[in-house]
């Protein structure tokens, strides 16, 4: 048996803790920093990344002798956690290479090139085959989950770093102990549902979360037994009429009904066991259709149109919508028991104006990401001239009622003619004073009314409403209450 010593302890312990804390949020910076021994904000997070691996290296390697077995208790977690840190950023540039690969392949599953010589560091220090194909499919999902967050959702402001925070949560609960001891593999009950406007990318939000999901490592093969692609199944149900809903989403069989000339399989057939299916617009289907829905994700099994066999169905359920879901079910036109079905987390994604509003710096960031997807490469000084022809052209506190997706149409029109001319049918600009022409002769009673159930709406209390406003908290009750 292997001891510790007092100041090994201490750095293994803070290692170990490490290896369970969001990699998006602020605690993550903090701990690196403290760990390293630097203030906050004085190193860029890749060398940080860098100088802690390069520590844990030196600090492994001076065991002459190094089996997970040979410590015990307390110790023995530490240990164990500490070494799968290292080994998941030891093979962090093949797992990325992999990842990057296997999108271009397609649905085919590709051999993990590293397979051997990860499952030969794993059974070096006593892990058995079952433990090494579990850890190997997980540390694949938590490089997928960073890989898509970090390359989907591109921001500094607050609402878009919490976003972040959120989707990895989402992805392995808010405690990925408890994850990777009892839900890994088990998250098809947890549902997630998405609110925000138009435009704002809930669709990319969706397929990063439908994206990393668990697939299992099969050793004997060295692959995962599919590809990512293939966990991502998406309908849009405004596209469709209410007469074709269901065989789009359940399938038919060939003669189900007139022009019915072959089988087809629908959303939840199509999604896979590893899966998640992306529903949008679900805040615009009538209610037969709100009616099937449930019970498909109720009992987790259909029938194709047509047919008396029985499917199951055992993917994530993703929805979105940019109507607001409360009116709705306060108008009866969306199902209560329907809505409890997809709310296991519910994501309000920021609009472009908030984001904007939030960091005035983020507009430009968000230039220099959307043109990678044009030039594929990063290009500061053609994203600063872009920005320049679109703060000449855009007023300062425009409201940007297309966000993210006018934004790029507005990236595109500079580029094509040298300038961007604001729609017609934009919502009201916000002067300088930050009210439009309509609220501009709104009393200050009326205006700090909106504001606290503006945040009530947000927060669910009156005492955290209370507390934003420093009001008290029977005036912000009658504040909210009032008509």
């Amino acid at each position: 048996m292997q001891k510790l010593r007092p100041e090994q302890h201490d750095f293994f312990s803070q290692i170990a803790t490490l290896a369970f804390v969001n990699p998006f949020s602020e605690k993550r910076d903090v701990l690196d920093c403290q760990l390293l021994g630097i203030s906050p904000k004085t190193m860029e997070i890749s060398l940080r990344g860098d100088q802690i691996q390069q520590q844990l290296q030196q600090q492994l390697q001076a065991f002459t002798r190094f089996r997970i077995s040979d410590f015990q208790g307390k110790n023995h977690d530490i240990m164990k956690f500490s070494w799968l840190f290292y080994i998941f950023h030891k093979f962090q540039a093949q797992f990325n290479q992999f990842i990057e690969e296997q999108r271009l392949l397609g649905d085919t599953p590709l051999e993990l090139a590293c397979a051997v010589e990860l499952s030969q560091s794993f059974q070096s220090v006593g892990f058995s085959a079952l433990e090494t194909e579990k850890f190997i499919a997980l540390f694949y999902q938590l490089h997928r989950g960073f890989y898509f967050i970090n390359s989907a959702i591109s921001g500094d402001c607050q609402s878009i770093i919490e976003l972040r925070v959120r989707l990895w949560n989402n992805i392995f609960t808010f405690n990925p102990r408890w994850y990777m001891d009892f839900l890994c593999g088990k998250m098809e009950d947890f549902s997630t549902l998405l609110l925000g406007e138009t435009g704002t990318g809930k669709t990319l939000i969706a397929h990063t979360i439908g994206c990393s999901g668990f697939i299992p490592f099969e050793l004997s093969k060295r692959r995962f037994k599919e590809s990512f692609t293939r966990s991502f199944q998406f309908i849009n149900l405004s596209q469709y009429p209410s007469s074709l809903l269901e065989s789009e989403l359940f399938g038919h069989k060939k003669g189900a009904f007139t022009g019915a000339i072959e089988h087809h399989q629908g959303l939840f057939d199509r999604c896979s066991e590893y899966g998640a299916v992306f529903i949008d617009e679900i805040g615009d289907i009538d209610m037969p259709t709100q009616v099937k829905l449930l019970n498909v994700i109720q009992e987790r099994s259909f029938s194709p149109v047509g047919s008396h066999e029985i499917l199951r169905f055992s993917g994530r359920v993703i929805s979105a919508t940019n109507r607001d879901i409360s009116k709705l079910r306060e108008q009866g036109s969306f199902r209560d028991d329907l809505y409890y079905r997809l709310c296991s987390d519910v994501i309000e994604v920021p609009s472009l104006q908030q984001r904007i509003q939030e960091n005035p710096d983020e507009l430009g960031r968000l230039i220099n990401s959307l043109l990678k997807r044009v030039t594929d490469i990063p290009a500061p000084k053609f994203a600063a001239l872009i920005e320049k022809q679109m703060r000449r052209n855009i007023p300062e506190y425009y409201d940007w009622p297309g966000n993210v997706r006018e934004l790029e149409q507005c990236i595109r029109r500079i580029c094509l003619t040298g300038h961007c001319r604001l729609s017609e049918t934009s919502r009201a600009t916000k002067e300088k004073n930050g009210f439009s022409s309509s609220e501009a002769e709104t009393s200050a009673q009326q205006l700090l009314q909106q504001y606290c159930r503006f945040l009530y709406e947000r927060h669910g209390s009156y005492e955290a409403v209370a507390r934003i406003t420093c009001l008290d908290r029977r005036t912000v009750k009658k504040h909210i209450v009032e008509k």
